[in-house]
C-alpha cells in the first residue's frame, strides 16, 4: 500500500449507507482507480440516532472505518475526530464530504494532482465547484450587498478572501490544527463560513480547482428541505459568523439584507414561519443560541 495522502469523512445523518450518493459515487470510482484509491483514507462518521451494520468492503481504499459515536455532534464533532487521525497517521491533507455529493470522475484525480504539484505552502485549502440544478453554488465571496459566485472558467487562486461549502473542501490539516480545530459552536451551520475566514485571515489562501461536483444544498429549498427549528439555528450560527468576520458590512448589512430575505420568503414560501424568523433576526429579537437547536433535519 503506498502512502495515503487524504484522509476522507463522509458524515451521514438519517441515512443507510447504500443511499448515500456519496459513498455510492466513491464506490463505483475507486473499484477501477485503485491507484488512487489507495492513497486515500475514509472515514463513514454516523451522526444518525441508531449504528449500522453494513459490510465496508464496497469502499476499497488506503483505509477504512466506520464511527457511530452515539449522539449526534454535528459537522463539528465528525471533522474534529477525522483531523485527529489525519494527525496521528500523518495525513497531510482533510478531505470534507457531506452525504448527498456526487463524486465525479474528474474530481479526484484534479485534486491528488494538486496536492502532488509544487503547491504553495500558503495554499490551506483545495475547493471544487459545487452545482445544483445546473449552476455553480460554491464558492464565492461576499461584498456589501450581494454574494458573488466564482465564474465556471475560473481555476487557481482568487485574489479576494473565498468562502466555500463543506462537501468537497480538502484543508491541509496543519492550516486546521493551527486554527483551534473545527469550532464546536458552530456545531453545524456556518461552520464552513467561519473556517474559510478563520484560515484566511491567518494567512492562508484557497486554492479552486476547475471540476464541478454535484450538491444538493438545503438552504435554497428551504420549505421543503429545512425544518423551522433549524432554520433558528441557522440564523443564529449565521450571527455569529457576521459577529466574528465582519463579511459583507457587518452587523447592520446584515440586518438589511435578513429584513430583504424576510420579504421574499413572506411572498414565496405558503409556511411564514421562516418570514418571521427572518424579520425577528433582523430586528434583534431573541434567537437560540447554535448549541440548543441540536437536529439536523
Amino acid at each position: 500500500m503506498g502512502e495515503i495522502l487524504i484522509q476522507c469523512v463522509v458524515v451521514l445523518y438519517k441515512c443507510p449507507l447504500g443511499e448515500s450518493s456519496t459513498l455510492n459515487s466513491l464506490a463505483a470510482f475507486w473499484r477501477p482507480r485503485q491507484d488512487l484509491a489507495q492513497q486515500i483514507a475514509l472515514l463513514i462518521y454516523d451522526n444518525s440516532p441508531d449504528s449500522q451494520a453494513h459490510p465496508l468492503s464496497e469502499w476499497v481504499c488506503g483505509a477504512t472505518e466506520y464511527y457511530h459515536p452515539g449522539e449526534n455532534g454535528g459537522l463539528a464533532a465528525a471533522y474534529n475526530h477525522a483531523l485527529t487521525i489525519a494527525q496521528h497517521s500523518g495525513i497531510e491533507w482533510l478531505l470534507l464530504l457531506d452525504q448527498d455529493s456526487v463524486i465525479d470522475s474528474a474530481f479526484f484525480p484534479a485534486l491528488i494532482a494538486a496536492i502532488a504539484s509544487p503547491m504553495p505552502t500558503e495554499i490551506c485549502g483545495i475547493v471544487p465547484k459545487l452545482t445544483q440544478d445546473g449552476r455553480i453554488i460554491s464558492p464565492g465571496f461576499l461584498t456589501r450587498f450581494r454574494r458573488h459566485i466564482l465564474p465556471a472558467a475560473f481555476s487557481g487562486m482568487h485574489n479576494k478572501p473565498i468562502s466555500a461549502m463543506n462537501s468537497g473542501a480538502c484543508l491541509r490539516v496543519q492550516a486546521v490544527a493551527a486554527v483551534g480545530g473545527f469550532p464546536r459552536e458552530y456545531w453545524l451551520d456556518y461552520l464552513d463560513h467561519i473556517m474559510f475566514f478563520r484560515l484566511q485571515a491567518a494567512g492562508g489562501h484557497i486554492w479552486v480547482l476547475k471540476v464541478e461536483l454535484q450538491h444538493r444544498a438545503s438552504f435554497k429549498n428551504i420549505e421543503t428541505e429545512m425544518s423551522v427549528n433549524r432554520y433558528r439555528g441557522l440564523l443564529a450560527a449565521e450571527w455569529d459568523y457576521v459577529r466574528e468576520s465582519g463579511v459583507g458590512g457587518g452587523s447592520w448589512v446584515h440586518r438589511l439584507r435578513l429584513i430583504r430575505r424576510a420579504l421574499g420568503q413572506a411572498l414565496k414560501h405558503n409556511n411564514k414561519a421562516y418570514a418571521k424568523l427572518s424579520l425577528a433576526a433582523a430586528i434583534g429579537a431573541a434567537i437560540e443560541p447554535v448549541s440548543s437547536v441540536k437536529n439536523q433535519s
